[in-house]
């Protein structure tokens, strides 16, 4: 195999594709926000899109999350209905999916072994960094979920390798820096002083916590709104106060900024709980130092410090773009890397 390599990340609410052009050049990203569960039929169509800018390649690497959105009954489902998607959209290519064994397999070889494709990005994204770090505890905290994986004497030493599995292990996290409901998060906010409970509707995301305090943009605000309405801060900040069942003619603006900051700081309670899990199980063996990544790496950050690990944040050595979109870079590195020694 020569040439460039696009990596795929196909997510249920996200699509990121990355192209290098061998083992060493550096990777240029596309992310494309794509809520799938609404079209599934769109898929093929979305991937075509995504990899315009980026140009032709007839060697590209797959992993996948998509499996699970609530528009197929199974995994097993989804994962042939991806691959399907992906097949009509590059008719030719030679593709390789990723599986959480490590290994790469065919379209056909994939859709044959649903469980071992399914949600093997963490894998992959763990594997890379395992390359030039083989003692440290990778969290990538991407728009909706955070994976908290050990990297022991160069091995990916994850007990989990299903989505249930990583989450009764504090592997995966179900918090993110956009698309979580605030009523996931917190159980209680702070209002006039004192603990109030929290609506149990989908009134807030987390994304509305970050945008009020400054912590992402409107653009960075890439998921849908809970109630259809913008992206202003004070439309998040609307329906932040919505969580009390208040609104902005009933807070003020010290009362919402508490509310997000108790909404960040709960979310990093979340990660610092996983983060704690997996140094206990791992115990003398556990690295001490993290390597955070993702579009939610400030949380990561804070958790890991708070954890009592030291940090260090990918992008300082991958760039920006293999930061955000890590399983979609690796997965390419990986296949390159592959053939080379093939």
């Amino acid at each position: 195999m020569t040439g460039p390599i696009l990596g795929w990340d196909i997510g249920g609410a996200n699509l990121k594709a990355a192209r290098i052009e061998h083992a060493r050049s550096a990777a240029r990203i596309v992310e494309r926000p794509f809520s799938l569960w609404r079209e599934p039929d769109r898929l093929s169509a979305m991937l075509v899109d995504t990899a315009e800018p980026l140009g032709c390649a007839q060697a590209m690497a797959v992993t996948m999350t998509a499996e699970l959105a609530d528009c197929f009954a199974t995994k097993r489902e989804g994962v042939a209905r991806v691959l399907d998607a992906f097949r009509a959209a590059f008719p030719g290519v030679e593709a390789q999916v990723y599986g959480v064994d490590g290994r790469f397999r065919s379209l056909s070889a994939a859709r044959r072994a649903p469980r071992q494709v399914a949600a093997a990005n963490w894998r992959a994204s763990a594997a890379l960094v395992a390359q030039t770090r083989p003692d440290a505890l990778f969290i990538d905290v991407g728009s909706t979920t955070t994976d908290v994986i050990p990297i022991v004497g160069g091995q990916v030493a994850a007990r989990g390798t299903t989505d249930p599995d990583r989450l009764r292990t504090g592997e995966l996290i179900y918090t993110g820096l956009l698309r979580t409901p605030v009523c996931a998060v917190a159980r209680w906010l702070p209002l006039g002083g004192r603990r109030c409970r929290v609506a149990a509707e989908h009134f807030a995301v987390v994304a509305d916590a970050h945008r009020w305090l400054g912590r992402i943009r409107a653009a960075d605000y890439t998921c849908d709104t809970p109630d259809g309405r913008g992206r202003s801060r004070r439309e998040a900040g609307a329906r932040l106060a919505r969580m009390v069942c208040g609104d902005l003619e009933m807070l003020d603006t010290d009362a919402v900024t508490a509310i997000a900051e108790q909404i960040v700081a709960a979310q990093v309670d979340q990660i610092a709980d996983g983060i704690r899990q997996v140094v206990r199980r791992l115990g003398t063996r556990c690295p001490r130092g993290a390597i955070v990544a993702g579009q939610g790496a400030s949380l990561g950050r804070e958790a890991a410090r708070r954890a009592g690990l030291t940090v260090t944040d990918l992008r300082e050595r991958a760039g920006n773009g293999v930061a955000r979109a890590t399983p979609a870079a690796a997965v390419a590195y990986l296949l390159a890397a592959q053939a080379h020694h093939a």
